[in-house]
């Protein structure tokens, strides 16, 4: 048993394969580069199966049991949400989610199966900047039907400095074809032009290890980003799950990070965090590549309830 520990923790230190949170999220990455998923307050993974995907996919809600969260972002202060069972829909609620642009989200999502899932989400977000009022009020939608998972995404409000107007659009799907995972994605907006893409993720079982990976394209007004994610989890102990994430920017911008993290199990609680981070803790691919456990070490955390 020793040597099983000693060997995992050459992959990562002290994250859960079961969980979702900021601290995973950072380990993770979304296969994206940053250029859907967390814009517009948007986060979640493509390539993984994750249970803050229902932040761009609503119907995602569907099928998860009762949960409550609050955690600790080292640059985004104390968030807290859940999510429940009410009849025949699942509801969830988040307060204070930190999203990518700079400001903060409320976050409402209802989702339920009718023969195929379904849901809907709303995010209101509000900049913490005093300098710049800008806000969005952001309305989401999508379903799973067989192995398809589309979604969409229209920001019926988004204003810069109280006074200026402009759109947000973002479509897309998922497939699942055994442990192969395509996806593609479009977002058109004002604020930051049009970004379209596709990639492919795959979840393989190494004994003991789960690998996650992705390589995808995404092209930008800017130019192409080809980011590589890939991420290894596994089970130290009863009690200990780790996670080793690596992302690398083939071309384009972002560099390279090399992010570690952990949950420890504590019956129905999980305390899930990052012990070691590279760039500047974003989901987005970011560089240079360091661990800085000294300033890092749970510097990023959350604490989960289930029942």
């Amino acid at each position: 048993m020793t040597k099983k520990i000693v060997a995992v923790l050459a992959l990562s230190l002290v994250a859960s394969n079961a969980f979702a949170s900021q601290a995973k999220n950072i380990v993770t990455g979304g296969g994206d580069a940053g250029n859907i998923l967390c814009g517009n307050g948007m986060c979640g993974s493509f390539y993984t199966n994750d249970e803050y995907n229902m932040f761009w996919n609503p119907a995602f809600i569907n099928g998860q049991k009762n949960w409550a969260i609050i955690e600790n972002g080292a640059n985004s202060g104390t968030s807290a949400g859940f999510v429940t069972n009410m009849g025949a829909v699942n509801v969830g609620a988040f307060f204070n989610r930190p999203v990518l642009n700079g400001g903060q989200a409320l976050d409402l999502v209802v989702g339920g199966d009718m023969g195929a899932k379904w849901g809907i989400g709303l995010t209101q977000t509000l900049s913490q900047d005093n300098a710049n009022k800008a806000s969005s009020t952001i309305i989401k939608a999508g379903v799973v039907v067989a192995d398809f998972e589309p979604f969409v995404s229209y920001a019926a409000k988004n204003t810069a400095n109280g006074t200026t107007d402009s759109s947000d659009f973002t479509v897309g799907t998922r497939y699942h074809y055994g442990e192969w995972t395509p996806y593609a994605a479009y977002r058109d907006s004002d604020a930051n032009g049009s970004v379209w893409g596709l990639g492919l993720g795959r979840n393989a079982k190494m004994g003991d290890v789960s690998m996650d990976y992705s390589l995808s394209y995404w092209n930008t007004d800017a130019g192409y980003n080809l980011p590589l994610a890939l991420t290894f989890t596994a089970d130290a102990a009863s009690w200990l799950a780790v996670r080793a994430g690596f992302q690398h920017a083939l071309r384009g911008a972002g560099g390279t990070t090399t992010t570690l993290g952990g949950t420890i199990k504590l019956g129905k609680a999980d305390l899930d965090m990052v012990v070691g981070q590279g760039g500047n803790g974003e989901t987005t691919i970011s560089g240079p590549s360091s661990f800085g456990f000294s300033d890092n070490l749970f510097a990023n955390a959350g604490l989960t309830y289930r029942w």
